[in-house]
């Protein structure tokens, strides 16, 4: 028997009053974890995925294929956008990093991706979380770990255009549903 997979909402995608709320479901997830100031780890990280880590607090780097979040001084998140990599670079990172020393696990299933866009999501943010979003997520490379009304999250910008905004909200599965309906009902201040 094959396990299968589904989205935790139903209905994926949701918009009310011009903001868009959308579960990702089913992008691939890593946890790296490994000493920042082993130049054997960065330099065999890189090597397997051809870019440079982020040592840098709170930020990410990205290519076509996935991005690369800091998570803390020593741990790293991989959000693949081409699922059919995954399993090739966890062989790779697996054959290449030292197990000692390093930790690889697949989170895939452990948190779901809600994306919210629109002209006016800096506002419903504002509402829900204390993050002064506009100087912590100044430019596409930056990303926060905080609370969004009591819930853990991890809130990745996305825009470059500021007329139009756009985050990705890793979240629990367990709080998916609670997260949307707080940020649907959220969106009535918007009235057209």
């Amino acid at each position: 028997m094959t396990m299968q997979r589904k989205s935790v909402l139903e209905n994926v995608i949701a918009e009310k009053n011009n903001i868009l709320i959308e579960e990702i479901p089913f992008v691939g997830k890593l946890n790296i974890r490994g000493n920042a100031k082993d130049k054997e780890f960065l330099s065999n990280f890189g090597v397997v995925l051809e870019i440079v880590i982020p040592l840098d607090s709170n930020t990410k780097v990205q290519n076509k294929n996935f991005q690369i979040i800091w998570l803390s001084p020593n741990e790293w998140l991989i959000n693949f956008f081409n699922h059919n990599i995954f399993n090739e670079i966890l062989n790779k990172l697996n054959n290449k990093l030292n197990p000692e020393n390093t930790s690889i696990t697949d989170i895939s299933e452990n948190k779901t991706i809600i994306r919210i866009d629109g002209n006016k999501v800096n506002q419903l943010l504002r509402k829900f979380m204390i993050l002064d979003i506009e100087n912590v997520l100044q430019d596409n490379t930056k990303v926060a770990q905080t609370i969004f009304a009591k819930i853990p999250i991890l809130i990745i910008r996305n825009h470059n255009d500021e007329a139009k905004h756009s985050y990705d909200i890793h979240v629990n599965r367990s709080h998916t549903t609670y997260l949307r309906d707080l940020l649907i009902d959220g969106c009535n201040q918007f009235i057209n």
